[in-house]
C-alpha cells in the first residue's frame, strides 16, 4: 500500500536535493509561522493588551504586508531571491530571539507588541515575492504543478497542526518559548536554503542599473499586459471581499448556540484544512489542458459554502461544504502559481508575483472589514446569498474571456521531461 501511495504522490521530487532542501526549508517555516498567532496572542494576553490588544497586534501583522511587498519583490528580483529568502529568515530569527528575552526578563509593554509584528511582517514581505519566484529556477516543466501541489499540502499540513501544538505548548510553558521555536524554525529554513544551488541567475544583466522605480513600473508592464493574469487576479480576489470575507466573519453566527457555537465552527473551519489537504492531492496527480478555466470553478466551493450557512444546514452539511470550499482553493493556488510561474519571464517573476500578493492581502482585508456593518443593514443571510450570486454571476464573465478558456499559459516554455532545471539537477546521493 505504500508503495501505491508513492506513486500516486510525485515524492520522487524530494530525490533532488535542491528540492528536497527547498520543501524543507518551506516546511520548516510554515510550521513555525502557523504557531506565531497564537503564541503572540497569549504573549499580549499575559502582559495586559487584552482582547483589543489583540486585534490590534495581529492587525499589525497584516498592514505592512500591503506595503512592502511590492519592494520585497522588486529587491528580491535584483539582489536573487535566494539570498533575500536567507536575510528575511535571519531577520526574523533575530528578531524573535530579542523579543523573547525581553518577554523573559523585564516584559514588554503593548507598543513593543505591535513594533514586533510590523517589524516580522515586513521581512515576511521580502520573503514570501522571493519564494514564488525561486520555485521554477529549480523545477519546470511537467513538473512545475506538482511542486507547487507538494508546496501546497506542507502548507496545508503546517497549518493544520502548527496552532494545535502551539495551543498544546502555550498551556504548558510560556508563550515566550514558541516564539523561540518560530525563531528556530527560521534558522533552520535559512540553513536548507544555504544549501540550495542553482548554477544560472534569474536576474537580467541589463537591468542592474536600473532605479527602483523602472524595475517596479516594469513589473507593472509585465502584470498588466497578461489579459488572463490580472482578470483571473480580480476575479478571485472580488471572492475573497464579496464570499469569502462574510462566510469567516458572520459564519460562526449561523451554528450552534452561546454554549457550544465555537466548539462546532472550529470543527467546520478544521474541515476546510482537510480539504486544502485533498486539493493538493488533486493538484499533484491531475493535469488540466485548460488550468485558467479550472480556475475559475475551483470558487464554487465557497460558493456553496456561503449558501449552506446562508440556508442555515446543519454541522455535518456545513463541513462537507467547508471540505469542498478549502479544497478549491488549494486547488486554485497550484493552478494559478503555476500558470503564473510558467509565463512571467524569470527576472520579473518575483514582481509580479508581489502584484498578486497586494491584491490578495488587500481583498481579504477589505472583505473582513465590510461583511459586519453591512450585515448589521441588509441581513447577514442575504449578503451571503449575495456572495452565492455573485460567485456564478462573475464566473459566467471570465469564461467568455479567451484568454481563459485558452490552452495553459507558458506551455510551449516547458522543461524537459523530469522538470528538474539542468542547473538545479544533482546526484540524489549529494549531502
Amino acid at each position: 500500500m505504500t508503495d501505491g501511495l508513492a506513486a500516486r504522490l510525485p515524492l520522487d521530487l524530494l530525490r533532488e536535493r535542491n528540492l528536497r532542501r527547498l520543501f524543507c526549508a518551506q516546511a520548516a517555516s510554515v510550521l513555525g509561522s502557523s504557531m506565531m498567532p497564537i503564541a503572540l496572542s497569549f504573549a499580549v494576553l499575559e502582559h495586559g493588551g487584552g482582547a483589543s490588544g489583540v486585534g490590534l497586534v495581529l492587525g499589525a501583522q497584516t498592514a505592512p504586508l500591503m506595503v512592502f511587498l511590492l519592494a520585497g519583490g522588486v529587491l528580491a528580483d535584483r539582489w536573487g531571491r535566494r539570498v533575500t529568502m536567507i536575510g528575511s529568515d535571519l531577520v526574523r530569527a533575530a528578531i524573535e530571539i530579542t523579543v523573547v528575552v525581553i518577554l523573559l526578563t523585564v516584559g514588554m509593554p503593548l507598543g513593543g507588541f505591535v513594533a514586533f509584528a510590523a517589524v516580522l511582517s515586513v521581512a515576511a514581505a521580502f520573503f514570501h515575492p522571493a519564494f514564488h519566484g525561486f520555485v521554477p529556477e529549480v523545477v519546470s516543466g511537467k513538473r512545475l504543478q506538482e511542486a507547487n501541489a507538494l508546496g501546497s499540502t506542507l502548507n496545508s499540513i503546517g497549518s493544520l497542526f502548527g496552532p494545535a501544538v502551539a495551543g498544546a505548548l502555550v498551556a504548558w510553558t510560556e508563550p515566550a518559548w514558541v516564539i523561540a521555536i518560530d525563531a528556530a524554525t527560521f534558522l533552520a529554513s535559512a540553513l536548507f536554503l544555504a544549501g540550495v544551488r542553482t548554477s544560472s541567475s534569474a536576474t537580467d544583466p541589463a537591468r542592474e542599473d536600473e532605479s527602483f522605480w523602472h524595475q517596479l513600473r516594469h513589473g507593472w508592464r509585465e502584470f498588466s499586459s497578461r489579459t488572463w493574469l490580472w482578470s483571473l487576479l480580480a476575479y478571485t480576489s472580488l471572492a475573497s471581499t464579496f464570499v469569502l470575507g462574510p462566510v469567516m466573519v458572520l459564519g460562526i453566527t449561523f451554528v450552534g448556540g452561546k454554549e457550544n457555537g465555537a466548539a462546532q465552527w472550529g470543527t467546520v473551519m478544521a474541515a476546510q484544512g482537510v480539504g486544502s489537504l485533498l486539493g493538493g492531492f488533486v493538484g499533484m496527480r491531475l493535469r488540466f489542458r485548460r488550468p485558467l478555466l479550472a480556475s475559475v470553478f475551483c470558487t464554487f466551493g465557497l460558493g456553496a459554502f456561503a449558501g449552506l450557512l446562508a440556508l442555515r444546514a446543519p454541522v455535518y452539511v456545513l463541513v462537507v461544504g467547508s471540505l469542498l470550499s478549502g479544497a478549491g482553493f488549494a486547488l486554485l493556488h497550484i493552478l494559478w502559481t503555476s500558470s503564473l510561474q510558467a509565463d512571467v519571464p524569470s527576472d520579473a517573476m518575483s514582481r509580479v508575483s508581489a502584484y498578486d500578493g497586494v491584491a490578495t492581502v488587500l481583498s481579504m482585508t477589505v472583505g473582513y472589514w465590510w461583511a459586519a456593518p453591512t450585515a448589521d443593514r441588509v441581513g447577514a443571510a442575504p449578503l451571503l446569498w449575495f456572495g452565492v450570486v455573485w460567485t456564478v454571476a462573475s464566473a459566467a464573465v471570465m469564461v467568455t474571456l479567451p484568454q481563459i478558456r485558452r490552452s495553459a499559459p507558458g506551455a510551449e516554455k516547458g522543461g524537459g521531461d523530469d522538470g528538474v532545471t539542468a542547473e538545479a539537477r544533482e546526484p540524489s546521493t549529494a549531502r
